[in-house]
């Protein structure tokens, strides 16, 4: 029987714990070794999963297919992939692919004949009452005559009068114009409309007396009740709705829209 000492039997328990820390130490290694692999696989299943999904949603979305359904799905996968949930980013991009597959088509509204689109208005025309005060001088005032004068010429015409000599000087008149000379225009223009108002001697009846009419003021009234409104109104007395003024011509009462400059009825400044 062989005797140990103090000192050999407290090697051998040295050793005997070193093995067991070594072989518990190896075992929890591995295990968390496991794991890493295991997230890593995980990781880039999610990320690879979420690309594939993106680049069919881009082919798909360029084949006109409606896939805003599977876009919310795909930032769900990568809001999942950004917090390190890699199984639900997954999960997510896969459902956003079954969506994609099952994408219906994009309703396009056929395209609108010549007939049915609508004309386009002038550059002028759409320009505000802030923007009338940058137009350079006479611009509207000889565009409106012109308008006037060609819409004159073709009913003079068609009742048989000569308009040769009016047309010539429209003609000058719409050149002046397109040249951005617009005081000629609007002088060749005046003078178009005189050329069309003139009257021979043998057509023109004699003077009546005249006879001045006295044309009362319309009454206001409330839009909502039509209860009488006087001029310092802002509310109506009867039902309480506010007064909305709107702006007419003060030479033919025309009703003005709040961008008009000029009246659209008889051309005067408004």
């Amino acid at each position: 029987m062989v005797l140990l000492d103090a000192d050999q039997i407290f090697l051998i328990a040295l050793l005997v714990v070193l093995a067991i820390v070594v072989y518990l130490e190896l075992r929890f290694m591995r295990s968390r070794n496991k794991e890493y692999i295991e997230s890593m696989t995980d990781k880039d299943d999610a990320y690879n999963t979420i690309a594939t999904t993106k680049a069919i949603a881009v082919s798909l979305k360029q084949k006109g297919r409606d896939i805003k359904e599977a876009e919310l799905v795909i930032i769900q996968a990568d809001n999942a992939y950004k917090r390190n949930n890699y199984i639900a980013a997954r999960d997510s991009a896969k459902r956003a692919r079954e969506i994609l597959m099952n994408a219906p088509m994009l309703e396009v509204a056929a395209p609108m004949t010549m007939e049915e689109k609508p004309e386009e208005k002038a550059e002028e025309d759409r320009k505000t009452v802030h923007d009338v005060k940058k137009l350079e001088p006479h611009m509207l005032e000889s565009r409106f005559i012109i308008n006037a004068c060609r819409g004159s010429i073709e009913s003079a015409e068609g009742s048989g009068k000569d308009v040769d000599k009016a047309k010539d000087v429209l003609a000058m008149a719409e050149k002046c114009f397109e040249d951005k000379r617009y005081d000629e225009a609007l002088r060749e223009g005046l003078k178009v409309r005189r050329m069309l108002s003139e009257e021979t001697p043998e057509t023109v009846e004699p003077v009546k007396d005249a006879v001045i009419v006295k044309v009362p003021k319309p009454e206001r009234k409330c839009e909502k009740c039509s209860a009488p409104i006087r001029n310092d109104d802002v509310f109506c007395r009867k039902c309480g709705a506010p007064i909305v003024i709107k702006r007419s011509c003060a030479y033919c009462r025309a009703d003005l829209d709040d961008g008009d400059a000029f009246c659209p009825k008889c051309g005067r400044k408004a």
